[in-house]
């Protein structure tokens, strides 16, 4: 992983140099072909795919341990668990189909830090989206939830969100409650896709909470926004940098990204470009390359070999 963000970084500073003075997207009649053994389409189609994954799960992690008040609540209920593994309790009742929520368990540490939080999604758990998530998730939290530097780690195993087996880490830093409930995430993930393709990604990203954090059980008025990049390689040989150019928008009652705009980029050059609409609560979004624009669902994943000589 630190050999591909390595060579990542290089190529790409040239292309992102000089953005924050202006973020228009690049035209598609300036996007290159990259020399991929894949589609461009295949390469973006599924990076959505995984990206929309990944952001259920770390969502799912915010709801159990992102605040002071669900820590709590969890410790609260810890002798009392039966209720939260059946998902009986209250808070999560809504969230999950038939109102069966997650094993929850957490290892109070005789009441000091650090504390661990351990969900079991068990073979299948549905949520009242749809989503399907199985597996286990454990979260080490370094210290009270507001304190500026806490740290969240999260580590899976034999995890998967819609077919989509997960493997690695995730930290999650508090950097501030200024202004909305900042985090610094720093993603270290490898996703197996159901035919065998795996996609290595690290990201580094700014998730800000700006809404919905005084309802941590009201999970319908949740509002975040996430800022940053990813340097990815998938087992067919292709890297790439996806640049987040419009701060994505997250709402709790969407199962979507609603908003903002991605670049992509191989050796230093754009090669095509996401947005992902007007924050209509949606499943699609339109990909820009440089011979073609398309729509498409989320999760619709396209997988074809590029054909000699270019792209399509």
């Amino acid at each position: 992983m630190k050999k591909l963000l390595f060579s990542l970084m290089l190529g790409s500073a040239m292309i992102f140099t000089g953005c924050n003075e202006d973020d228009e997207i690049i035209p598609a009649s300036d996007f290159v072909t990259p020399d991929f053994s894949m589609t461009v389409e295949s390469v973006i189609t599924t990076d959505v795919a995984i990206q929309d994954a990944i952001e259920s799960v770390d969502y799912e992690v915010d709801l159990f341990s992102g605040t002071a008040a669900t820590l709590e609540g969890l410790s609260a209920d810890a002798g009392t668990s039966a209720d939260l593994k059946s998902g009986t309790g209250d808070q999560y009742r809504n969230r999950y189909r038939l109102g069966e929520a997650p094993d929850v368990n957490v290892d109070q540490n005789d009441g000091d830090f650090p504390k661990t939080i351990t969900l079991d999604y068990g073979e299948e758990t549905e949520l009242e989206n749809g989503r399907i998530i199985s597996g286990l998730v454990e979260i080490v939290i370094s210290a009270p939830m507001n304190t500026e530097g806490a740290t969240r780690t999260v580590t899976f195993t034999s995890f998967s969100v819609d077919s989509l087996v997960i493997n690695g880490t995730i930290t999650k830093e508090l950097v501030s409650l200024d202004d909305g409930r900042v985090v610094h995430i720093v993603r270290d993930l490898v996703v197996t896709l159901p035919d065998g393709t795996e996609v290595e990604c690290y990201a580094d990203l700014e998730r800000t909470w700006n809404q919905g954090m005084g309802t941590p059980f009201n999970f319908g008025d949740d509002q975040m926004s996430i800022t940053g990049f990813a340097n990815c390689q998938d087992s067919d040989g292709n890297e790439y940098r996806r640049e987040i150019r419009q701060a994505l928008q997250l709402r709790g009652d969407c199962r979507y990204i609603a908003e903002g705009e991605v670049m992509y980029s191989a050796n230093g050059l754009a090669f095509g470009s996401l947005n992902y609409g007007d924050g209509t609560c949606d499943n699609t979004c339109e990909m820009t390359a440089s011979r073609e624009q398309k729509r498409f669902a989320v999760g619709k994943r396209v997988r074809e070999q590029a054909g000699k000589g270019g792209q399509n």
